[in-house]
């Protein structure tokens, strides 16, 4: 009961002849790993212990019944029993309980988040590490969310797996015992990041490579096809700029556009142009 955990054992692939005008994105900092991945055509496949935000993926669980209990563990009767599912439904026991599943599906579950916006302020704050780091476009193709059970959750394809688009709310929901609105749960963040427009994919860790010098991190692989655009920041790191700009030099990655962001001298919002060709 406590210790349920679910794989997620799926995979999606197209041609970029199928993908969708607009693509998904993801921020990169200066990271020298994280730039030396992207140039293997590797990102991060994050366990959630990882994430920054220490309520992802620690979900309450709803008040255990008695009834529920019995059927766990039939050794329990009577004041037994009764004791017994007092204490699982304290505050402390239900957060301990959330903490032990959170660190056991960071064991089976790797994440990838992307967003559809690469003109965020607080995003190439935060994640483009104060403008001097990038924005990668990938392909994605729509997908029907045919869940009746989650209706609300839009639903497309990625290079790396199915994503579905994070619902942002004041409160988060807890998890029923019967595990039926897993996608709510693991879908659904505070509102106070709503500014992320996050799309999350899930996937089990044992379809990731082990990165070869960080341990417990895993990779993902993506095809040159699979990678559209480069937008640089706006206070692009050196380094990081030559970086990618030898990187897609190579004859498989010639199709990627290549741009900058800017701020828009009128509006003066940011916005994103091709870069210029050297003088």
């Amino acid at each position: 009961m406590w210790r349920t955990r679910r794989k997620a054992p799926w995979r999606l692939f197209w041609s970029i002849e199928e993908a969708m005008k607009n693509g998904l994105f993801k921020y990169f900092s200066t990271d020298p790993d994280k730039l030396e991945r992207f140039t293997k055509r590797q990102i991060y496949f994050t366990p959630p212990k990882y994430f920054n935000d220490p309520w992802d993926f620690l979900a309450r669980s709803d008040p255990h019944a008695e009834k529920h209990i019995a059927v766990e563990i039939p050794s329990l009767s009577g004041r037994g029993l009764r004791e017994f599912t007092e204490f699982v439904n304290t505050p402390d026991s239900l957060e301990d309980e959330a903490g032990e599943q959170q660190d056991g599906l960071s064991q089976e579950i790797g994440v990838v988040c992307l967003t559809d916006d690469p003109k965020n302020r607080v995003m190439w704050a935060h994640y483009g590490e104060s403008h001097q780091g990038f924005v990668a476009e990938f392909c994605c193709t729509e997908l029907p969310c045919n869940d009746q059970k989650a209706p609300a959750f839009a639903a497309c394809g990625t290079p790396f797996g199915p994503a579905m688009k994070v619902d942002y709310r004041p409160n988060l929901p807890t998890m029923n015992a019967d595990r039926t609105n897993l996608k709510e749960v693991f879908w659904t963040k505070h509102i106070a990041w709503r500014y992320e427009e996050e799309w999350r994919m899930m996937y089990s860790l044992a379809k990731g490579l082990h990165h070869p010098t960080r341990d417990g991190f895993f990779l993902l692989e993506f095809e040159p096809g699979d990678l559209l655009r480069v937008v640089f920041g706006l206070r692009i790191c050196p380094r990081v700029k030559e970086v990618l700009e030898n990187m897609l030099k190579v004859n498989e990655l010639h199709h990627v556009r290549k741009e900058e962001v800017y701020i828009d001298p009128t509006t003066r919002q940011l916005d994103i142009r091709p870069t210029l060709p050297p003088v």
